[in-house]
């Protein structure tokens, strides 16, 4: 029963945070690499990914 419980607690809140510190890493290098942003860090991903929000529930409809 434990290891049901712990594969879905993976699947739903571990997995898509390191995939989120990944794909932060990653951008972060691809803009380093092509000279566009040197200082790019999770905190700036943090702010994208809220503002993606904001905007997708502001055009559902939520108040």
């Amino acid at each position: 029963m434990f290891e049901i419980i712990f594969k879905i607690w993976w699947m739903i809140g571990i997995l898509p945070f390191l995939l989120f510190m990944e794909g932060s890493k990653r951008f972060a290098s691809f803009l380093k690499k092509k000279n566009i942003y040197h200082h790019w860090n999770i905190l700036h991903s943090l702010i994208i990914l809220l503002i993606i929000v904001l905007i997708v529930l502001w055009a559902n409809g939520f108040r």
